[in-house]
C-alpha cells in the first residue's frame, strides 16, 4: 500500500514539476528578449551620436557686434540630423552677449524636429543646460528667407540669461539654420538686431550639399534686408456664445446677422 502511494505521489508531482520548469524557462526567455531589446535600443542611440568632422565650418556671421568675440567652430554628422556646421561667438556662460548659429543640411526625406531646441541638443550645445521657452514669438525676415524666434531663458551657472532661440523657414528642404542670440545685460535681446545679424551670413567655402550651397549663395547676392515683428494672433480663440433658441427655427432666407 505504501509503495502504491509513493508511485501515485510521484506520478502526481511529475506534471507539476514539468509545469514549473516550463514557467521558469519561459521567464528566462522573456528576460533574454527584454535585455536584447534594451541592447538594441542602446546601440540605436549610439549610432546617432554625432561624429566630429575634421574641417572648419564653411560659413561665418560678419556682424561687427561679434567681431572681437572669441570664436569657436566645428562640424558634426549623424544619421538623424545629417551634417551640422556650428559657429559660436562669445560664451553662453559669460556676462556678455553671445551668438550660436548651426547650419544644418539634413538627410533627404528627414525634416526638422518638432521642438525648437531639439537640434541644439543633438549637437551638444544645450544638452546640459536648463532652458525655458516663453510664449513670446517673433517673425524675422532676411534676404535668405524667414525665421521664427522665441524668447528663451538659459540657466548659466545659477544665473538666467535672456536669449532668443531661432530656426529658419527657408523655401528649401536642403538646409536650415537654428541657434540662439543672448543679451549679456539682463535685458531681452532685440528681435530686429537678431534679424540684421542673421542677414550677415557669409558662405566662404563650398557647402557639402550642392543644393544648399546654390540656395544660400543665390540669396547672399541679394541686397541686405532685415526686419522683425512680434507674432500676432490671427484667429479668434475667444468664447462664442450659442444663438438663442428663438433663432434656431428661423428659415435661412429670413436669417439676419445682428452686429
Amino acid at each position: 500500500m505504501r509503495g502504491q502511494y509513493e508511485t501515485i505521489t510521484a506520478g502526481a508531482i511529475s506534471p507539476i514539476s514539468m509545469a514549473g520548469a516550463v514557467i521558469r524557462y519561459t521567464f528566462y526567455t522573456v528576460g533574454a528578449l527584454v535585455l536584447g531589446l534594451i541592447g538594441l535600443g542602446v546601440l540605436s542611440v549610439w549610432k546617432v551620436v554625432p561624429k566630429p568632422v575634421d574641417a572648419p565650418p564653411a560659413f561665418r556671421i560678419a556682424a561687427s557686434e561679434f567681431a572681437s568675440k572669441p570664436t569657436n567652430g566645428n562640424i558634426v554628422t549623424s544619421s538623424r540630423i545629417g551634417r551640422a556646421e556650428v559657429m559660436q561667438y562669445g560664451q553662453l556662460h559669460s556676462r556678455s552677449n553671445d551668438l550660436a548659429v548651426v547650419l544644418v543640411m539634413p538627410p533627404k526625406g528627414i525634416g526638422m524636429g518638432t521642438h525648437l531646441v531639439q537640434d541644439l541638443n543633438e549637437v551638444n550645445l544645450l544638452r546640459l543646460k536648463r532652458t525655458t521657452l516663453t510664449q513670446t514669438h517673433y517673425d524675422i525676415d532676411t534676404r535668405f528667407g524667414e525665421y521664427r524666434a522665441t524668447e528663451m531663458r538659459v540657466d548659466t551657472d545659477g544665473r538666467w540669461k535672456q536669449c532668443l532661440a531661432f530656426r529658419s523657414r527657408f523655401d528649401t528642404a536642403s538646409v536650415y539654420l537654428t541657434g540662439w542670440y543672448c543679451d549679456g545685460s539682463g535685458s531681452k535681446p532685440s528681435s530686429h538686431s537678431l534679424a540684421c545679424i542673421l542677414d550677415k551670413l557669409v558662405i566662404e567655402r563650398d557647402l557639402a550639399s550642392k543644393e544648399a550651397d546654390s540656395f544660400l549663395r543665390g540669396r547672399m547676392a541679394k541686397a541686405a534686408h532685415c526686419q522683425a515683428a512680434p507674432v500676432t494672433q490671427t484667429t479668434d480663440t475667444g468664447h462664442r456664445g450659442v444663438s438663442p433658441p428663438s433663432r434656431w427655427s428661423q428659415p435661412s432666407a429670413t436669417y439676419r446677422r445682428n452686429y
